[in-house]
């Protein structure tokens, strides 16, 4: 029901019960719209906290006549700084709205017992920024995490870059980052389709009957491989060219988006385990503690990603196996397969709201910046408030000066 269900089994045995469980139709639906309440407020604060505005703080002040003090942050909160690593948080956060946005889509799909009364478009981009969003967060992780290596391990300086040069290598990263993730999601744009598909009638599959639209056509948003096939081949063939490919973009999506990036973290920190207390004991404390703050956060967020990723990923490769043979077919392995793939994708989706509690949870300084934006927003609203009560009060005096006037006349 995504763009990373793994490709279709071997012909399924008569006895076999492919049926949903009908809870699922109501469970998933509920995480999904939670998760995207959560995430969308949490992330959205995520980019406040994260992005450098100081531009923008300055000119409201300066418009309104308020002081900069009104309009900024506390002395006791940290100001948010032009560093690539915290571009790159920014990154990940906006990765994950791109993505939280569509879950309202995936969670009427889900409780229509996988209809898609939304259309194609719809249907291709929302596919697109599922996978735009796996790619994205995981390179902006790895990133993330060597940029950490590097500065821990001495080989670069922790100090903020010249305003020349940062721009433009902060640019350059994160162009490439987003970049190469939206060449490799275009699977899911240009490969995705609404297709009509009729529920099963017959008696020997009851069990599979559609749960929202038994005897009827219903509408599924799935990977078509019709152009990337030959219009020679007979059915058995095409059937046997779509597992192929389907098992291909699956086996990308996890040797790119999972495996690889795994084990560049994994040889990352552990190289940085080995100099980690030495590179503690130099210099000021105030720099090792918030080194240390900062690879607190990385490294919970990279757990968090795999952790969370990794029972899709076993799931759909342990199908790709099952399909081709290279596990022993078992009617009972398949139905487990294909009745674990929604909850192992709805981990996946939880994601991209965890990562804004896990901010919060880890570093005190986003939790400071948490409340100077809140801070900041007081501050405007009640700016807002006053200027509205001043311009009631003078229109008051105005009207009273009229009315006099008129009374007179």
């Amino acid at each position: 029901v995504n763009y990373l269900s793994a490709p279709t089994p071997l012909p399924s045995f008569h006895h076999c019960d492919y049926s949903e469980w009908t809870p699922s139709l109501s469970i998933i639906p509920a995480v999904y719209l939670l998760a995207f309440l959560v995430g969308s407020l949490g992330n959205g604060l995520v980019l406040w906290a994260y992005l450098d505005r100081p531009d923008g703080r300055q000119n409201i002040g300066s418009q309104s006549g308020v002081s900069k003090l009104c309009f900024s942050y506390p002395p006791s909160v940290p100001r948010p700084t032009r560093s690539l690593t915290e571009s790159l948080i920014a990154s990940l956060a906006l990765a994950d709205l791109c993505f939280l946005v569509t879950l309202p889509l995936w969670s009427v799909y889900t409780a229509l017992g996988y209809h898609w009364p939304f259309g194609q478009p719809l249907c291709q981009i929302s596919s697109f920024l599922t996978a735009l969003n796996m790619y994205a967060s995981v390179f902006s992780l790895s990133v993330l995490s060597v940029e950490r290596y590097w500065v821990l391990t001495g080989r670069r300086h922790s100090g903020h870059h010249p305003q020349q040069s940062f721009p433009t290598r902060a640019a350059l990263i994160l162009a490439g980052v987003w970049l190469l993730s939206c060449i490799l999601a275009l699977p899911g744009l240009l490969l995705r389709s609404v297709e009509e598909i009729e529920a099963a009638t017959d008696d020997w599959q009851e069990e599979t009957v559609h749960p929202t639209h038994p005897g009827l056509f219903f509408l599924s948003c799935q990977m078509d491989y019709s152009m990337l096939i030959g219009e020679d081949l007979n059915e058995t063939e095409r059937e046997h060219a779509e597992m192929w490919w389907a098992a291909i973009l699956s086996l990308k999506s996890t040797l790119i988006g999972f495996l690889l990036p795994l084990i560049i973290l994994l040889i990352c920190y552990c190289s940085l385990a080995k100099l980690l207390n030495k590179h503690f004991g130099r210099g000021p404390r105030p720099d090792r503690k918030r080194q240390r703050r900062l690879l607190r956060v990385i490294v919970t967020l990279v757990l968090s990603f795999f952790l969370c990723w990794l029972p899709l990923h076993v799931n759909k490769t342990v199908a790709v196996l099952l399909g081709f043979g290279f596990i022993p077919y078992s009617c009972a392995l398949d139905t487990v397969i294909l009745s674990a793939q929604p909850y192992v994708t709805c981990i996946a989706y939880l994601n991209s709201c965890l990562n804004p509690l896990l901010y919060a949870a880890c570093d005190p300084a986003f939790r400071k910046r948490c409340r100077g934006a809140l801070f900041f927003l007081c501050n405007i609203r009640r700016r807002q408030k006053r200027n509205l009560g001043s311009k009631r009060r003078g229109g008051r005096r105005e009207g009273g000066k009229d009315t006099g006037y008129c009374s007179m006349g």
